[in-house]
């Protein structure tokens, strides 16, 4: 009967304190925000993100939430024939904070026609807030 308590304690405790993989959906949250680039349409993304997240990128400046919205509205059109997938993906969950790392590679057809590919190195940070998760940290710097 000990044995029995022992094995039903241990399995509760595991199903109990197992984190709930939301690898999906931060995938998707990254392939929602592509589209509103490809749509110029940042309603798509905005519910996602926080008031006061930052962003960085190949330059040095700290970009705001608004900055964004502004690049979206004014994408340029290569994002029109663009792709983007998403490879090595880790996600870490420490609470209500996530911390997401992979590898992007953006694709589109230049002007000239040809293929061009770039790759990225993402890390974001998200805060579940209210049930929802939302971005408050974005980096991606070409690798």
């Amino acid at each position: 009967m000990k044995k029995l308590f022992l094995f039903f304690f241990i399995l509760f405790s595991l199903t109990s304190f197992c984190q709930i993989d939301d690898t999906p959906f931060f995938i998707k949250l990254m392939q929602t925000e592509f589209e509103a680039f490809r749509k110029k349409d940042p309603s798509l993304w905005i519910e996602f993100v926080d008031g006061n997240a930052v962003f960085t990128g190949t330059d040095t400046a700290f970009k705001t939430k608004d900055q964004i919205i502004e690049e979206i509205k004014n994408a340029p059109d290569i994002f029109l024939s663009a792709a983007e997938t998403y490879d090595n993906v880790v996600i870490r969950t420490f609470g209500n904070t996530a911390v997401l790392s992979c590898l992007t590679t953006f694709s589109f057809t230049s002007s000239n026609g040809n293929l061009v590919r770039m790759k990225f190195k993402f890390t974001r940070v998200h805060v579940k807030d209210g049930g929802l998760w939302k971005l408050v940290y974005h980096s991606a710097i070409p690798i």
